[in-house]
This record gives C-alpha cells, sequence and structure tokens, in this order.
C-alpha cells in the first residue's frame, strides 16, 4: 500500500511535469508562430511601402524597357533602364527604384531589400529625349525585373517632382 502511494505519487508528479512542458512548448510555439506572422508582415508592408508605384503615371519619365544584363566574365547581373522625358522641361539627375524576382518568383537581391534595387542618373536629358542606362546591382540571383519607375526628378530650373509616397 505504502508503495502503491509513493508510486502514484511518483507517476502524478511525471504526468503534472510533462503536461506543463508540454503545455510550455505549445505557448512557445504558438509565440514563434506569431512572431514569424508578424515578422512577415512588416517585411511586406516595407515592400509594398517601397514598392508603391501609385501616381508614378504622372512622372515626367516614364521606364520604357527595364531587365537584367549578365555582367562580362562574371555571373553577376545587373539592371538596365531605357526611359524617356515625356515632360516639356529639361532634366539635370533622375531617381529611379525596380523590383525583381529570381527563378522561383522570390524576391532577387538587388541592392536595397530583397526585390528592390534604385539608382540615379545625373546625366542631362532634354524634353522628349529618350536615353538608358546600365546600374551594378550585382544580383547573383534575379531572374526578370517585373516594374521600375522614376520616384524624384530634378529639372534644369531647379524643380523637383517626387513622388508622392516617398520621403
Amino acid at each position: 500500500m505504502k508503495y502503491t502511494i509513493i508510486i502514484a505519487l511518483f507517476l502524478f508528479g511525471c504526468a503534472e511535469k510533462t503536461k506543463t512542458s508540454y503545455e510550455k512548448l505549445k505557448d512557445e510555439l504558438k509565440t514563434d508562430s506569431i512572431k514569424k506572422v508578424a515578422r512577415e508582415r512588416v517585411e511586406k508592408s516595407v515592400t509594398d511601402f517601397f514598392s508603391d508605384t501609385t501616381g508614378v503615371y504622372k512622372a515626367p519619365v516614364q521606364v520604357i524597357k527595364y531587365r537584367f544584363v549578365q555582367r562580362e566574365y562574371s555571373s553577376y547581373k545587373d539592371v538596365q533602364l531605357t526611359y524617356k522625358n515625356v515632360s516639356n522641361k529639361t532634366i539635370s539627375a533622375i531617381r529611379f527604384r525596380w523590383y525583381g524576382e529570381n527563378a522561383f518568383g522570390e524576391p532577387a537581391d538587388m541592392g536595397i531589400r530583397d526585390g528592390l534595387g534604385g539608382g540615379f542618373t545625373d546625366e542631362r536629358l532634354k524634353a522628349g529625349k529618350t536615353s538608358s542606362g546600365e546600374w551594378n546591382v550585382l544580383s547573383k540571383d534575379g531572374k526578370k525585373i517585373l516594374k521600375a519607375w522614376a520616384y524624384e526628378v530634378a529639372f534644369e530650373d531647379g524643380t523637383i517632382w517626387k513622388l508622392k509616397n516617398d520621403n
């Protein structure tokens, strides 16, 4: 009888520890899951903010063509853009952003954040003229660029056009 009570107390104690450990593990998994979801949502919000092109149709510069180009003697890729001044003023500088993906449809390494990259040019561009340029982004896994846009343009007369959502 004495041994039965001791064994029962021992089993009850083990069951309590197991239940407590199980509950702790379950809580940790919930916390990790919540943290993971929160992290993914924050990253998506930041990416959405930086890749928001609302109002880009009003830009004085239209990006006509965008693509990855293979670097000579390297496995890295750069970005090539062709763009046109659709305003009636001469442009003195342009800042660009672009978004690209790898072969799996995931954001490619592009410089700013996963999938996002950017560059600028300070070459003059007269009204109605087209130009192009290449930017070294050293992307290892870039497959295709999905969109590219100008987000800030400086004119020779000193005025600046800026995409509304960018700071």
